[in-house]
């Protein structure tokens, strides 16, 4: 036994029902009940070697596999093989400096706005 979809009637209630979690959500954060959402997660090292790892790992199956396929198709065995493998590494250094310079440029600006701690004069101790 299906449920016959209302048309206008459920999507009225499907947005009443997102008005009113956003205004709970709204009147939460004001009183403190819960966190305020974060607007980005802190890259960790392991995801960034694993992001980092990823990128050079696809441009070179891309790379290679271009070159298998064209090998194949013209019966050329080894020369796009390797031509394919050449530029695949090439592209996966370019990706991964290009994601690497992304991921610094993102940590500086967190640093930027990252509190900072109170320094202590060790001069005065004396």
């Amino acid at each position: 036994m299906s449920s016959t979809p209302n048309g206008p009637h459920d999507k009225r209630k499907l947005d009443e029902l997102g008005r009113r979690l956003s205004d709970l959500e709204k009147r939460a954060e004001t009183t403190g009940t819960i966190p305020r959402k974060s607007t980005a997660e802190p890259n960790t090292a392991l995801g960034s070697a694993m992001k980092l790892s990823t990128e050079f790992l696809a441009a070179l199956v891309v790379g290679g596999g271009m070159g298998y396929l064209l090998d194949g198709w013209l019966e050329t065995r080894p020369a796009f093989l390797l031509t394919g493998l050449a530029f695949g590494i090439a592209a996966g250094f370019f990706g991964v400096f290009r994601a690497a310079r992304r991921m610094q440029a993102e940590d500086a600006e967190k640093a930027k706005t990252a509190p900072t701690l109170a320094t202590r004069d060790d001069e005065d101790e004396d």
